[in-house]
C-alpha cells in the first residue's frame, strides 16, 4: 500500500492506493468540499483481486460495506459539503451459472467462471427482478443521517444496447445521489447550467487508463463546479479510472483520489505526470489538506453568500 502527491501549478493530486475504508481513515476530518464517486457495482464486474467490494455473498453486505465507507467519506467532509454518488442496479437471474462467452462485453464473461449470488436460486424476490440497489444504499446513507437532497437521473443517450434484454426497455440513465452532511450547506446552483437534475452526459468512450468504466469529464465537472470554489479539495474513494483526479487538475482544485487496484494507481499517476504533474512528497498533501480554501469566502456557493428566496423554505 503507498501513496502519491503530483503538484502542478499550485495544485496537489493525492493518491492513495489502498483499500478505501482504510485510506480514508488516514485522512483528517472536516477537510473536503465535495466528494464525488462511482463504486463497484453489485457483481457486475471482476477487478481481479481478492476481497474486492461488489463480490459480497449478499446484497445487504455489499450495502453495509459501502455505507460503512461512506461514514469515513462524511468524517472527512466538509460541514457545508456534498456527496454525490453515482451507482447501478443489478438484476437477479436465478438462473444458475451461464455457460460459453459473451462477445457483445467481454467484461462480462468473468460470470462464466464465479458462481454471482444474483445467478443462483433461492432469494426472496422473483427471477429477473431488478433489485433495487441504488435506492437500498441511499436509503441507509440515509438512516445513518445523510441528508439526501437529490436523485440526479444521468441519462446516457449513446448507452450501448443490451441485445439479450428482450422483454424489457433497455437501460439508458443511472442515479446520481446527491447528499449533504446537514440541511444547510454550500452549493453553487449557477453551475447546473440549463439542466436540473436529469443530467444528458454521453459515456466516453475514450479510456485515460486501462478501465471499463470511465466518468465522463464533463459530469465530473459540474459534481466539482458546484461542490467547490478554486483551490477548493475533492475526494474520490473509488478513483478507478482517474477522471475526478484529472478534472480536478484541470479546475485549480486539490483533489485525493483512493483505489485498491495498483495497476489503476500506476497508471493515473503515469498519466498526471505526461500531462506536465511533478511528484512531490505526500507531506505537502496533508499540510495543502490542512490549509483553508482562498477562495472560499467569495465563493458564489458559499453558503454565507446564499440569499434565500422570501417565503420559501428548503
Amino acid at each position: 500500500m503507498a501513496n502519491f502527491c503530483l503538484r502542478q501549478d499550485n495544485v496537489h493530486l493525492g493518491l492513495m492506493q489502498n483499500d478505501a475504508l482504510k485510506a480514508l481513515k488516514e485522512l483528517p476530518p472536516n477537510t473536503f468540499d465535495v466528494a464525488v464517486t462511482s463504486p463497484p457495482y453489485f457483481w457486475v464486474r471482476d477487478y481481479g483481486f481478492d476481497a474486492q467490494i461488489g463480490h459480497e455473498d449478499t446484497v445487504d453486505n455489499y450495502v453495509k460495506r459501502l455505507a460503512d465507507i461512506f461514514d469515513e467519506v462524511k468524517r472527512v467532509l466538509c460541514d457545508e459539503g456534498v456527496f454525490y454518488l453515482n451507482i447501478g442496479d443489478t438484476y437477479y437471474s436465478g438462473n444458475g451459472q451461464p455457460h460459453g462467452s459473451d462477445p457483445a462485453c467481454s467484461s462480462r464473461n468473468f460470470m462464466r467462471t464465479k458462481l454471482r449470488p444474483v445467478d443462483q436460486s433461492g432469494w426472496d424476490i422473483p427471477q429477473k427482478s431488478l433489485i433495487g440497489i441504488p435506492w437500498k444504499v441511499a436509503f441507509e446513507l440515509q438512516r445513518r443521517n445523510w441528508t439526501l437532497r437529490s436523485d440526479i437521473i444521468w441519462e446516457r443517450d449513446n448507452a450501448l444496447s443490451e441485445p439479450s434484454a428482450r422483454d424489457r426497455p433497455h437501460r439508458s440513465y443511472e442515479h446520481i445521489f446527491m447528499f449533504s452532511k446537514s440541511r444547510f450547506y454550500s452549493f453553487d446552483r449557477s453551475k447546473l447550467g440549463d439542466q436540473e437534475d436529469v443530467w444528458r452526459f454521453p459515456i466516453e468512450r475514450v479510456k485515460l487508463i486501462d478501465h471499463n468504466a470511465p466518468f465522463p469529464t464533463a459530469l465530473v465537472e459540474r459534481c466539482i463546479e458546484t461542490g467547490s470554489p478554486p483551490f477548493g479539495k475533492v475526494l474520490d474513494p473509488f478513483v478507478g479510472s482517474g477522471t475526478t483526479v484529472n478534472v480536478a487538475r484541470a479546475l485549480k482544485r486539490h483533489c485525493v483520489g483512493i483505489d485498491a487496484h495498483p495497476s489503476y494507481i500506476k497508471q493515473i499517476r503515469q498519466n498526471l505526470m505526461d500531462l506536465g504533474c511533478k511528484p512531490f512528497g505526500w507531506p505537502n498533501m496533508i499540510q495543502s489538506l490542512a490549509a483553508p480554501s482562498p477562495n472560499f469566502k467569495q465563493w458564489i456557493g458559499n453558503l454565507k453568500n446564499m440569499k434565500k428566496p422570501k417565503g420559501k423554505k428548503n
